[in-house]
């Protein structure tokens, strides 16, 4: 801002008196930025998308810890980041629900983990060897159950804990309490900020939810250091020996179906109806010639069939390359 001298304040007065210079309105609009007090931005954009890729290193050692409690295959991917009122992430929430309250320490507060019920029956149903089906109606769970799900979270919350090693070595979230109604949970004011994580989890055919909701006064004290440009890239750069040796442990005892095939053939309709007991299939191949032994569905080694002991065995002769799907 200029300011002006008496002798220049005096000749602008005798011009605008003379007609010599004309005030004229400015057309131009300055910038406006629209803010809502209701709803204060605590976090910028690039702090947002560090909490995306902080919490899609843990939905992946999500997907192992699941998967392996389950002996089934698990999918866990980062939804949605964003920032909103508490009281509008309690109204999003069904009741009954999961909702486990973590506390934050060193910084003290409380966060939330909040899992729908219908993945929680899922989970509860594959760990007791169903097929992960849940409940046709919105229940509570019952006191075994309440066991199981007390497990699954301490493991969730175990596997949290390694994922925010990377903003600070010493950040820790306990288990605090567990509540069925999210209306009765008041960790901070209705009209308070809060970053919310949803997180999409797929057992089997079942698809849940699971929200991460952190108030911004738990994390404010290490805000500066969810910087991606600081952190993300170092930290996919370098190995991670201790981490690969948690996933080996994990996927160890997962069972996996073998089958070892000497070959296929085609048949129509006809030759498949007209087939009785004792009818000879010719399929093209001797029984000494290497066949294929499968891993799941994928193709892993070839293999040469035998006798041992009055059983079928196969011997595997070489590893085949990775496969391809075209």
């Amino acid at each position: 801002m200029e300011v002006l001298n008496q002798a220049e304040i005096d000749r602008l007065i005798n011009s605008l008196a003379s007609g010599a210079t004309s005030v004229e309105p400015q057309t131009g609009e300055k910038g406006v930025k629209v803010y809502d007090f209701r709803r204060p931005n605590k976090f910028n954009r690039d702090q947002l998308r560090a909490v995306h890729m902080l919490h899609d290193g843990f939905a992946r050692h999500l997907t192992n810890l699941l998967s392996s409690m389950t002996r089934f295959m698990v999918s866990v991917e980062v939804a949605n980041v964003e920032q909103i009122p508490y009281e509008e992430f309690v109204n999003s929430v069904f009741s009954p629900t999961t909702l486990a309250i973590l506390e934050v320490s060193p910084f003290g507060g409380k966060a939330l983990m909040e899992i729908r019920q219908s993945l929680v029956f899922a989970l509860i149903d594959r760990m007791l060897g169903g097929q992960g089906l849940p409940v046709d109606e919105a229940r509570e769970c019952t006191d075994l159950e309440q066991v199981i799900v007390n497990r699954i979270i301490r493991r969730i919350i175990s596997e949290l804990n390694e994922s925010w090693k990377i903003i600070q070595e010493d950040i820790r979230f306990h288990l605090f309490g567990e509540e069925s109604n999210p209306f009765f949970v008041q960790i901070v004011p209705k009209n308070e900020m809060v970053l919310l994580v949803n997180l999409r989890v797929q057992v089997g055919k079942i698809e849940g939810q699971l929200n991460l909701c952190f108030p911004f006064h738990c994390i404010e004290p290490v805000i500066e250091r969810f910087n991606p440009q600081e952190w993300f890239i170092s930290r996919d750069s370098q190995q991670d020996p201790e981490g690969r040796q948690r996933i080996r442990r994990r996927i160890r005892d997962v069972r996996i179906n073998l089958t070892a095939e000497l070959c296929d053939t085609m048949l129509t309709l006809r030759d498949l109806s007209g087939i009785t007991e004792g009818d000879v299939i010719n399929l093209g191949k001797p029984i000494t010639e290497p066949g294929i032994m499968k891993v799941g569905p994928i193709p892993k080694f070839t293999v040469v069939f035998g006798t041992k002991d009055d059983k079928m065995c196969a011997k595997i002769l070489d590893i085949l390359p990775p496969y391809r799907e075209d």
